[in-house]
């Protein structure tokens, strides 16, 4: 054993008493994609990134316009200005060029393995997405999404694909483990179940089909509130020309059969205008980095396969505190 791995040991020792040596290795040999930099991507990415896993980031977008108030400690705007600035490349720059110096510096193990991609997803293969272990996206549209989990639906491997975003104290994800995503569920100390599969399994473009009206539970007689919000945000922010947000509300609740009442909550304000104020200025810190930890740990337990998957919707509430998962399913006729 050289001198690289047993700086490499001592460094994970903590994970490896956790995890396991095997998981360790598993998680510094995979690479997980990041599309569109966000508050919870970013908190995703960096306890990833410490923890072994490199990271590719594809963001095309302009710097540093589009990440100007996203709420990461790490990643703050100003500091990835400076850091381009200082490598010359902060005239026309990507959010991907601007946060890669930041990446490198979070973990010197990991060097040479992050990498960044600068096309837009539109100019990107099929095959593109498939060569990840996971792929954890933010602010994508719904046919981008679609599109990205036909893609590694044509692969053998089981590959997890997260679709998050936050807004106000409220934050959302849907999660796809890939149809043939095996995993043992924890029983106990270093008690392991024998494989199991992902039961039922949606992939993430059947998730997306699931009319809203449809979407219920047995606590839930109703589709839940975030995830509506959620469906209509990533509809929302997916307009180049985005027209007044009260009156696209309103269209887009007619459209998918739903009321005013779907938005409504007990404990905070969600009228339309409020809701609009959210759609403008969408991420709050404590919201991200605590639905970035829940989720980074799925991440772990898609590389790993071991402990049980989140299946298929996970809801973040800020004002309790609560996650709680939510199973879409489609309606047989």
């Amino acid at each position: 054993m050289g001198p690289r791995a047993d700086k490499h040991d001592d460094v994970y020792d903590r994970q490896i008493r956790l995890w396991g040596a095997d998981a360790q290795k598993k998680m510094s040999n995979a690479r997980v994609l990041y599309i569109n930099l966000t508050g919870v991507t970013c908190e995703i990415m960096k306890n990833l990134v410490l923890a072994g896993v490199a990271a590719v980031v594809c963001d095309s977008r302009p710097y540093p316009e589009a990440v100007r108030e996203m709420p990461c400690s790490f990643f703050h705007a100003e500091d990835m200005e400076s850091a381009a600035s200082e490598n010359g490349s902060s005239n026309n720059c990507t959010v991907a060029k601007s946060v890669q110096p930041k990446v490198e510096e979070l973990n010197p193990l990991l060097a040479g393995r992050n990498s960044i991609e600068e096309r837009p997803i539109a100019e990107l293969s099929d095959d593109f997405f498939t060569q990840f272990d996971a792929i954890v996206a933010s602010r994508l549209t719904v046919e981008e999404a679609k599109r990205i989990s036909t893609s590694l639906q044509k692969v053998e491997e089981g590959k997890l694909f997260i679709v998050t975003d936050t807004f106000g104290f409220d934050g959302c994800a849907h999660l796809d483990f890939g149809a043939t995503h095996k995993f043992r569920r924890e029983l106990g100390k270093d008690i392991l179940s024998d494989l199991m599969s992902v039961d039922p399994y949606l992939s993430m473009a059947d998730m997306l089909d699931v009319p809203l009206e449809e979407a219920k539970g047995r606590w839930d007689k109703s589709a839940p509130r975030i995830l509506v919000l959620h469906r209509l945000l990533m509809d929302y922010w997916s307009l180049v020309d985005k027209p007044a947000f009260v009156k696209f509300a309103q269209n887009w609740l007619d459209l998918n059969k739903l009321s005013t009442s779907a938005l409504s909550s007990d404990v905070q304000d969600c009228s339309l205008d409020t809701l609009a104020d959210i759609a403008q200025h969408p991420e709050v810190s404590p919201v991200c980095a605590v639905l970035g930890g829940i989720l980074g740990n799925e991440v772990i337990k898609s590389l790993t396969g071991k402990g049980e998957p989140a299946n298929n919707v996970m809801m973040f509430s800020g004002f309790d505190g609560g996650c709680r998962s939510f199973l879409l399913e489609k309606n047989e006729v």
